[in-house]
């Protein structure tokens, strides 16, 4: 009986699980790594918002790709960002959609009446 036949044909029957696998993990990194993008930039456009430079926060919003959602209640002012994600690995992306959206949010206190 030859082993090295044997061996192939195990690897190509288990390859592309392998693959399937491996790119799942790295569509899972990546959400990982734009949700900490997201956290950063949220930190970026509060400070912004806080210190009145909303044109330059909108054109920063606007250059990478984000929603911006602003929800004023009595003295306290909800931020919220939000971006897609698009998913590559095929059972990945027919679990939990082509694209994947995450959000980042903040709550601070500021004057509602601007």
């Amino acid at each position: 009986m030859n082993k090295k036949g044997q061996a192939l044909v195990e690897f190509i029957l288990v390859l592309p699980v392998l693959l399937i696998v491996l790119m799942s993990i790295m569509d899972i990194g990546n959400i990982y790594i734009k949700r900490h993008e997201l956290n950063e930039d949220m930190e970026i456009v509060t400070e912004m918002y806080q210190n009145g430079k909303k044109e330059q926060m909108h054109a920063y919003i606007a250059r990478e790709e984000i929603e911006f959602k602003e929800e004023k209640s009595s003295e306290l002012i909800k931020l919220s960002l939000e971006k897609e994600v698009n998913i590559n690995a095929p059972i990945l992306s027919k679990i939990i959609g082509k694209k994947y959206k995450i959000e980042s949010s903040k709550i601070i206190y500021g004057d509602t009446n601007e």
